[in-house]
């Protein structure tokens, strides 16, 4: 009987063993050995002290011992926290104390990155055992998992999901999935992400495999890429792997989630894949995972929906004193039923602000979502925005206040905002001493340029925060525009100024037929002057994000009859760099290669699943 997030998967082993279970470039695991050394590593956990009530730390780079680790924490009665070994140890060490974790997961190629304090069992890919597993009861009110969001209130904040709502988002998925061919399912989310568990065990719990990737934007790159029939994708990054011509050939369900869906990318879907079935969901963190789905037709023309609430959700769109709104009135969106998180770790105040009494069934809670909604006729439901200034970007959930708040934290700073233009986080910081000076030609009154403070400000930030929440761009003014009520006002927030050549420092433009070759595709992909890009930038400080780089990858194999692949632009970052490894005949001598893809690890590592998650 499937009681528990992990037991179907354990009914799978025992049905199919030598199926495979996980694909990735560090190898392949049958469900069989994914089930022995899963349950071995669970037994020492157990002699260790996990048990329920008990969080154990993940710090797991993406390999397959990463679902060894999630399954072995389940069947230990344990709930798992997730700690991305790309974040910053700030964070990191924030989520382990916050959650009074006491013990960690991790390999020796990610220990160096976990904080101090927990016992540390190492997961070295050579566990094994022949030993019955001791069973651990999981009663229903345990803890499945705790993912930690963006907080309004400067930190970060652990939701904490049970069991039974996973059960349900499983048996949700059964319904939904039916006839699907789940034979490969993308697995590109960090598991810092709760769409991760819906790739994971929406694999593990039906007998498919999981195909591990870096990220979305890996997806290209892996060896296993023809094996994906079922992908979960953001928009935005769907649309860059349309644009790039490198979607998984074998691409069946496509489910689209984390940012609106517009009738126009699903028609690319349809027409440019082989996708015979395309899916919108929505869901909050808070839900677990999703709460509501809809199919969206081939041949349409309205805006796609956000579909009916799933089976066991209670779904309310409400005014500001709790009452329902009619058909086609927008309100907020309220949730109840199985899936509702317990509420915030060590967060009694913010939960019981967000985790309310449901009017309508008395002992009943409901989670007030923020997010902006009507019902249609039809009793779908249209999204229509936010409530507060939580934004969506590339997927990823952020709240602006827990930006602004490091931003204002920051030496040399005294106030500080933060907004979304485009597909940029922008920072905006009104320097504490002072008004710099040399504002560039052509940027609007009131903003200035202060190279020091800029590049100060970044360092801290990177070092504080995940890489998808460091603004992109530092603006400097000499005030925030505030109302006339004087709060601030985010609508009157300048427009950054364009991208150019790092400030401080003279102007090193492309001299060689590379360079300049490399520049022409820059400024194309970047709307920048070739003149202007310095060839000592790297493509992400001239205003670069994860789509744009599958496309580089894409024209610059295509201009230079050699195949570059997005890994090589992660080691070579900037133009000068690259250049002299394409004109390099022999592609550059492995030490070379090497050295360089050290460097970029951390990066490479930070955009892990960026641009692939859910309402986290």
């Amino acid at each position: 009987m499937t009681d528990t997030l992990h037991s179907a998967f354990i009914e799978q082993a025992a049905k199919d063993p030598l199926a495979p279970a996980v694909y990735s470039e560090a190898g392949v695991l049958s469900y069989g050995e994914l089930d022995t050394r899963s349950r071995a590593l669970a037994e020492r956990l157990v002699a260790d002290g996990a048990g329920p009530g008990v969080p154990v730390g993940i710090c797991v780079e993406r390999t397959p011992d990463l679902l060894v680790a999630v399954l072995a924490v389940l069947r230990a009665g344990s709930c798992y926290l997730p700690l991305d070994p790309a974040y910053p140890a700030e964070r990191l060490d924030f989520m382990v104390r916050d959650s009074g974790t006491r013990l960690l997961l991790t390999t020796p190629a990610s220990r160096a990155n976990c904080p101090a304090g927990p016992t540390v069992v190492l997961l070295d890919g050579a566990v094994t055992t022949e030993a019955g597993e001791r069973p651990v009861p999981v009663v229903p009110d345990d803890t499945a998992y705790i993912i930690y969001t963006s907080g309004s209130t400067g930190r970060p904040k652990g939701v904490a999901i049970h069991h039974p709502g996973c059960v349900a988002m499983l048996a949700e998925l059964d319904r939904l999935f039916a006839g699907c061919d789940l034979s490969g399912v993308s697995a590109a989310s960090s598991i810092c992400f709760d769409m991760s568990v819906m790739e994971i065990f929406g694999a593990l719990c039906r007998g498919g495999a999981v195909i591990l990737v870096e990220s979305a934007v890996h997806l290209p790159e892996s060896p296993y890429a023809d094996r994906i029939t079922h992908l979960n994708v953001v928009p935005s990054v769907m649309n860059g792997l349309l644009d790039a011509s490198c979607l998984p050939p074998n691409v069946r369900t496509v489910v689209f989630g984390g940012e609106p869906l517009r009738r126009k990318l699903v028609d690319r879907a349809y027409a440019e894949t082989g996708a015979e079935r395309v899916f919108n969901a929505y869901g909050p963190t808070e839900g677990t995972v999703f709460c509501s789905f809809k199919l969206v037709p081939r041949d349409g023309t309205e805006e796609p929906t956000i579909g009916t609430p799933s089976p066991g959700v209670r779904a309310y769109v409400l005014d500001e004193h709790q009452r329902r709104v009619a058909p086609g009135e927008p309100g907020e969106l309220c949730i109840g039923g199985v899936g509702l998180a317990h509420g915030y770790v060590n967060r009694p105040e913010t939960t019981a602000d967000r985790f309310v009494p449901d009017p309508f069934l008395p002992g009943e809670r409901m989670y007030r979502t923020g997010d902006i909604v009507s019902f249609t006729e039809d009793g779908e439901l249209r999204f229509a925005g936010r409530a507060d200034h939580q934004v969506k970007l590339r997927g990823y959930r952020i709240e602006l206040e827990e930006v602004e708040a490091r931003l204002t934290g920051c030496p040399g700073v005294r106030e500080a905002a933060a907004a979304v233009t485009g597909r940029r986080l922008v920072g905006y910081v009104v320097p504490a001493e002072g008004t710099p000076e040399g504002a560039p030609e052509g940027t609007p009154d009131g903003v200035r340029l202060d190279a020091a403070l800029q590049s100060a400000v970044t360092a801290r930030l990177a070092a504080e925060l995940p890489d998808y929440m460091v603004p992109a761009t530092i603006v400097c003014l000499d005030a925030l525009p505030l109302t006339p009520g004087g709060k601030l006002d985010r609508a009157a927030l300048p427009e950054p100024p364009a991208a150019t050549a790092e400030s401080g420092r003279p102007l090193l433009a492309a001299t060689t037929p590379t360079e300049v070759a490399l520049s022409e595709i820059w400024g194309q992909l970047l709307d920048l002057e070739p003149a202007s890009i310095d060839v000592r930038s790297a493509f992400y400080d001239l205003g670069g994000d994860s789509l744009l780089l599958i496309r580089l990858a894409r024209l610059t194999t295509r201009r230079f009859g050699r195949r570059v692949r997005v890994p090589d632009l992660f080691s070579f970052r900037d133009i000068s760099s690259l250049a002299r490894w394409l004109d390099d005949e022999s592609g550059a001598t492995p030490e070379v290669v090497a050295s360089a893809r050290r460097r970029a690890g951390t990066r490479r590592a930070a955009l892990r699943g960026r641009g692939n998650s859910t309402g986290s």
